[in-house]
């Protein structure tokens, strides 16, 4: 059973001594003598337009959570300056701490609460290493009841006090990012990484633009309809032979030389979109989704025919991510790069349906997180959407929400 007056009393004093130390002393040192303040506003400039429109107040608490992290992580700056003169001159409370802290290093972490024990302890998991561990934060509770509920995903400063972990910095949370969507981001920064595991690396070597995933995409709603979260699934292979003709009784057929389009039968649709595309020259195989059955779907028929394509795509992500991508890394990916080949009007049915339900679900989202009275109604007609149709996508969202405990 955990003692949470000794925690307390660990947490109480480790915030003290970090003021002491570290806000009053360490951040100004290696900020301001070692040049980190300035080493960290250069890196800013490639983000100045989402700096831009951010309170002046969260970009200084975000400057002093990266210089504590290039002080505290492992192989930082406090290993190389704890025998510093002037650091030496320290109490000796604070010259232990730093020592300690030394020894187990601060890092970056994404993460999820596995279960809420007490006075703003958690268990949280971090999602890319499926690690748990303790966490002490009035800060992740007052964020939760501001919002209204407990927030999915997390990405925070933590340090270990040795009897928890304490955050340090703001605090970022995400309403639709998934775990899934990190990978892909750090494999636009990093491309030669292979597993999910690898993306803490990326992030000790960039924390400045997994930073900016927060101040891009926090509020952006995970999109589902019905039963199906809207996904990107995208695998490209490069096929000597293929005969798209072979595969008729299961897919609907197209050619526009040099490119066959393949199309799922009854999955092809909104919000499926599950199709694969050739093209004859480059021996190119192109299989695409906008969800995990229809890619599932498109898999398991595919290899019907004596394929072995993997069952996991290549690219994962969510429409929230391709949009923080966007914004953050001044990457758009097309969807469905083959298509527009194939369309019969500039702007297909099904994209304009999408775009709606993605208005419908950001104001239901708005005015649930403020706590705010709707009409089912009123925000399908102001988003121009069928009435059952944003019933289901309500009722299934908010039975979602219904199940994340309240604080």
């Amino acid at each position: 059973m955990l003692d949470f007056a000794k925690i307390k009393t660990a947490c109480d004093n480790s915030s003290r001594i970090t003021t002491s130390v570290l806000d009053e002393f360490l951040l100004y040192y290696v900020g301001e003598n070692e040049g980190q303040i300035h080493r960290i506003v250069s890196k800013f400039k490639a983000f100045k337009e989402i700096l831009n429109k951010i309170n002046q107040e969260w970009i200084r608490s975000l400057t002093s959570q990266l210089i504590a992290f290039e002080i505290f992580k492992k192989g930082g700056r406090a290993a190389k300056i704890i025998n510093n003169t002037l650091v030496q001159k320290r109490p000796k409370e604070e010259l232990d701490y730093l020592q300690f802290q030394i020894e187990h290093p601060w890092k970056f972490v994404f993460c999820s609460i596995e279960d809420y024990q007490l006075n703003d302890m958690y268990v949280m998991k971090d999602v890319l290493s499926d690690e748990n561990f303790l966490i002490y934060s009035p800060g992740i509770s007052k964020t939760n009841e501001e919002a209204g509920w407990e927030l999915p995903l997390w990405f925070l400063l933590i340090g270990f006090n040795g009897e928890c972990y304490q955050t340090y910095g703001p605090l970022a949370y995400f309403k639709g990012v998934q775990p899934f969507d990190l990978f892909y981001f750090a494999k636009l920064i990093k491309r030669d990484i292979v597993f999910q595991t690898d993306v803490q690396d990326v992030i000790v070597s960039d924390p400045v633009t997994f930073s900016m995933i927060f101040y891009t995409g926090a509020e952006i709603p995970v999109t589902y309809h019905k039963k199906d979260m809207v996904v990107f699934n995208r695998s490209e292979y490069h096929l000597k032979d293929f005969e798209p003709e072979k595969y008729e009784k299961d897919f609907i057929i197209e050619k526009k030389h040099p490119l066959y389009m393949l199309s799922l039968k009854h999955w092809h649709s909104y919000p499926h979109f599950a199709k694969c595309y050739y093209h004859t020259q480059k021996k190119l195989f192109v299989i695409t989704s906008m969800t995990k059955r229809g890619y599932d779907n498109l898999i398991s028929t595919l290899n019907k025919y004596g394929n072995e394509f993997p069952a996991n795509p290549e690219i994962l992500a969510t429409p929230a991510m391709l949009s923080i991508a966007n914004k953050v890394l001044d990457v758009e990916i097309e969807t469905s790069p083959y298509e527009k080949y194939f369309l019969k009007n500039p702007l297909p049915n099904e994209q304009k349906e999408l775009d709606k339900i993605n208005v419908f679900v950001k104001n239901l989202v708005d005015r649930l997180n403020n706590k705010q009275k709707y009409d089912i109604a009123t925000l399908a007609l102001s988003a121009g959407i069928d009435l059952e149709n944003a019933k289901n996508i309500a009722e299934h969202l908010i039975k979602r929400l219904d199940k994340i405990p309240r604080r």
